[in-house]
């Protein structure tokens, strides 16, 4: 239905049904503004909803085919994957606009964010690789081969790792050391 739908806690009901782009398909909070933010994949760009009164304050542009959102709590930016351009954007919240486009590797899907060494981890489905981004300087500073596409990760952080799960049904475990 292109849209996000707000719940109630308290009593489990839908009390708002607000329309976004098309084929929203993940979005995260931004704790300084109070925004939500929501990646569109058929339409290419990300939805700002102000939450106190669940409107969409402007539509960002962003690369093709956003699939995957992430907030850097050091940086404050937010960072999209584009799976179809070979992109992340990177959108700073202030003027909610794309401030850069940080080329990585084929089918970028999945991102995770090591809060101990403040990287950013892009899983690439198409050519096996993550792309390890320094969000310092906005720049792929490594490239890991992995061998087999990447569906999903997660920062492990009692025992500093991430966890990388392929289609083929393998975990591999990163080192963010």
């Amino acid at each position: 239905s292109n849209t996000v739908s707000v719940i109630d806690p308290n009593t489990n009901e839908v009390i708002a049904n607000i329309p976004v782009g098309g084929s929203p398909d993940a979005m995260v909070y931004d704790p300084n503004n109070g925004y939500i933010y929501v990646v569109n994949e058929l339409s290419d760009t990300v939805s700002v909803i102000n939450p106190s009164n669940n409107t969409v304050i402007t539509n960002i542009p962003v690369g093709r085919g956003p699939i995957t959102i992430l907030y850097d709590l050091n940086n404050g930016y937010i960072y999209v994957a584009n799976s179809i351009s070979n992109t992340v954007s990177v959108i700073d919240p202030n003027t909610n606009t794309v401030i850069i486009n940080i080329p990585v590797g084929g089918g970028p899907d999945a991102m995770v964010y090591d809060p101990d060494n403040g990287y950013i981890y892009v899983a690439n489905s198409y050519d096996n690789t993550v792309s390890v981004i320094d969000p310092n300087i906005n720049q792929v500073i490594s490239v890991i081969f992995l061998g087999c596409s990447i569906s999903s990760m997660i920062y492990d952080s009692f025992n500093k790792y991430i966890y990388a799960i392929s289609g083929d049904n393998a975990v591999f475990v990163i080192n963010s050391n």
